[in-house]
């Protein structure tokens, strides 16, 4: 089983690639999915997303959520890891920080939609919020809308 840490995930993927690899899965028959859902009253959460791809992957994507944290500003609010299996045998294949993978994932999910949804020729790009995602969404907007100039 492969362990892969922030490091190894920010320098395998690129917006190009997971850009390309989304798009692909759209066409794909829909996958099996399920959340869960475990916490408290003062929005501390342990929460599942579960995911089952047929006779190629199953996966389960494991965070937390301690708005606490941003308090002392010692931790992040949001923590989280996702396991890879085989969907053949079952057998583990990789551990990996689903921090930054949600990163790069959310921004590629959005850029896909302005891949079909913004004009070619678009120049400006407005992000409302200033929070850890806003970098993500610039970065991967600018790879199908190299033609931004304003942000």
């Amino acid at each position: 089983m492969h362990f892969v840490d922030d490091n190894e995930v920010n320098r395998v993927l690129t917006f190009p690639i997971l850009i390309a690899a989304i798009e692909a899965a759209h066409r794909r028959p829909k996958i099996a999915v399920r959340d869960g859902y475990l916490g408290d009253d003062k929005g501390q959460q342990l929460v599942t997303r579960s995911a089952v791809d047929a006779g190629r992957f199953m996966m389960t994507k494991l965070y937390t959520s301690f708005p606490g944290n941003l308090t002392d500003g010692k931790l992040p609010a949001v923590q989280a890891v996702c396991v890879l299996f085989d969907g053949n045998n079952g057998q583990p294949l990789a551990v990996m920080d689903a921090a930054e993978i949600t990163h790069w994932k959310t921004a590629a999910d959005s850029a896909l939609g302005a891949k079909y949804l913004a004009r070619p020729d678009a120049e400006t790009l407005l992000v409302v919020g200033a929070g850890e995602m806003a970098r993500w969404l610039v970065r991967g907007h600018r790879t199908v809308r190299p033609s931004l100039k304003r942000v």
